[in-house]
């Protein structure tokens, strides 16, 4: 394990995509971190800032086909591509695509496709800092995965034997490359449901959450770039389920979730690495829980961040301090 004060040297693998260039941008200001290599296959050759005006004076990188090794590399790739990339390299190394997430058969079942048997930790910060520290895989959460189990964890237990839930999702989370349902005309004025009661992160939410639950998820696509909103009925106090105290409590001190007694908004997460939580009380001993993050911070790219820290034993929200944006 390296000392507290440690500088250590990072690659990312996928910059033109939004979760790459999400993950640069918490990662150009950490404070002990250096970013030596990024990669954009159609756009070696160009200066990152060339790619994303965003970065102009924050950064000289050059984006390539390959990068030299580093102590921490990020892999911000498809389904599919983490995983070929995966056992040749060497130091630490964060996926944020959905290679590494669920054991066998679950992951075939999910996503279409085998993958190795190699041990990875699954990284949702709330499930335990010291479980993180020192690791050498990390399997970064789904953004739907992120909301639900945020939302459901308090309850670990004595979760009902059916949860349902919805969700709402920017485009963002369908990645840079346009497709007939994720382009914005498609979008635009519209909500879709789509992979009804069979999205692949229901699988990661289950297992996070303690399982012995199922998991109903209706998934929709929504007029939005960035954000996600999920909503939870469950139990309420009346019978020892979900409240504004119960939930207070759990996630006290954590300092990238804020509980709060009402309906989370998304301008108040846009942009940044938190996730609000509501727990309303109705009548009839019943709740909703809802839980509000921007898929691409939370969700993704300030999430494999915050895993970084935990690898490192550094705080978790170190490099994850600043506001966010003012609509």
């Amino acid at each position: 394990m390296r000392s507290a004060d440690s500088i250590v040297s990072v690659n990312v693998y996928g910059a033109s995509g939004y979760t790459g260039a999400e993950t640069l941008r918490w990662l150009l200001g950490h404070p002990r971190v250096r970013v030596v290599g990024a990669t954009a296959n159609k756009h070696a050759g160009k200066r990152l800032d060339a790619l994303w005006p965003q970065f102009v004076g924050a950064t000289d990188l050059v984006l390539g086909t390959e990068v030299a090794p580093a102590d921490v590399t990020f892999l911000c790739l498809p389904h599919g591509e983490a995983s070929k990339l995966a056992p040749g390299l060497t130091g630490t190394v964060i996926d944020l695509s959905g290679d590494h997430r669920l054991p066998e058969p679950a992951h075939s079942a999910a996503y279409g496709f085998p993958r190795a048997t190699d041990p990875w930790i699954y990284g949702l910060p709330e499930l335990g800092h010291e479980r993180m520290r020192g690791a050498t895989r990390v399997a970064n959460p789904g953004c739907f995965a992120t909301a639900l189990a945020l939302a459901l964890l308090p309850m670990r237990g004595a979760l009902p034997a059916v949860v349902t839930a919805v969700g709402l999702t920017g485009s963002t989370g369908s990645g840079a490359t346009p497709t007939p349902t994720t382009h914005h005309p498609a979008r635009a004025e519209n909500l879709r449901p789509y992979k009804v009661l069979e999205h692949q992160h229901v699988p990661e939410v289950v297992a996070a959450c303690g399982a012995g639950f199922a998991l109903d998820f209706v998934p929709m696509s929504a007029p939005l770039r960035r954000g996600i909103l999920v909503t939870v009925p469950l139990p309420g106090s009346a019978g020892g389920g979900a409240s504004f105290e119960n939930y207070r409590a759990f996630y006290d001190g954590n300092p990238l979730v804020r509980v709060l007694p009402t309906p989370p908004d998304l301008h108040g997460v846009l942009g940044s690495p938190r996730a609000d939580l509501g727990v309303v009380a109705g009548p009839d001993g019943r709740a909703v829980v809802f839980c509000a993050i921007d898929n691409l911070c939370r969700g993704a790219g300030s999430q494999a961040v915050a895993n970084l820290n935990l690898v490192m034993g550094w705080p978790v929200d170190l490099g994850l301090r600043s506001l966010p944006p003012v609509p």
